[in-house]
């Protein structure tokens, strides 16, 4: 009788914008163990011991089911049709952790399939799923229309890019009535990132509320900043 946590099927991704690690090697791609699929959608185990104890205690089968639905829900209303959707759920280790605690939402270079990676954090138990579903998502769509490349996950961009990135998302979802952070939160944020630029952030925030952007803009928007240009 097969576990869940049989090795069933590995899927390479490949992106526009790779990786380069610490020895300059170029990554351009992953590659995806898939562990199960459930109602269409892949899904992928990272524990720390890989057993079916752990795993049933920490991603209970209905659960995860529960997640499948809710993505493909968040997907279907943000018009995203993959042919391939991949759940990859992590377990939280703050010594071994690859990925930020909220997660990414990467898609391949060819538009075929989305890679939805949440760690069950800290930050997941407080805001909940949903959110971060939600917002990850819109990272994804961003990738999706080619407003923003497909990036390898791994690759970490400048955090004031990120943070003017999320003005738009944050606010096409207050107008969607979705889960968001609010124009506060996120003004706090920018500010905290971008302390000596406190009114040009605030104007910034007011403009890229709710609008479509693509990264050519906010990188000209930083450039016009004096901010240190991200190598992409």
């Amino acid at each position: 009788m097969a576990t869940r946590l049989e090795l069933i099927e590995q899927l390479k991704l490949n992106y526009e914008i790779p990786y380069v690690s610490d020895k300059g090697e170029i990554v351009d791609s992953t590659t995806v163990t898939i562990n199960e699929h459930r109602q269409g959608v892949s899904i992928s185990y990272i524990l720390c011991q890989s057993t079916e104890e752990k795993l049933n205690l920490l991603f209970p089968a209905e659960g995860v089911d529960h997640l499948v639905q809710l993505i493909k829900k968040i997907l279907q209303d943000l018009e995203i049709k993959p042919a391939n959707i991949i759940l990859q759920i992590w377990e939280y280790s703050p010594v071994n952790r690859l990925y930020s605690v909220e997660g990414r939402a990467p898609v391949n270079k060819q538009r075929d399939t989305v890679l939805l990676i949440l760690t069950k954090a800290p930050f997941v138990y407080k805001f909940g799923y949903e959110l971060v579903l939600w917002h990850q998502a819109m990272h994804a769509k961003d990738r999706w229309e080619y407003r923003f490349p497909s990036t390898h996950p791994l690759l970490e961009a400048a955090e004031w890019l990120d943070v003017l990135w999320h003005f738009s998302i944050d606010g096409r979802l207050e107008r969607l009535a979705k889960p968001h952070y609010s124009k506060a939160e996120r003004l706090e944020e920018a500010i905290r990132i971008l302390p000596g630029l406190q009114p040009q952030v605030r104007e910034l925030g007011d403009e890229l509320w709710g609008k479509e952007v693509t990264l050519t803009q906010l990188l000209e928007i930083g450039k016009g900043l004096g901010l240190e240009l991200p190598i992409l």
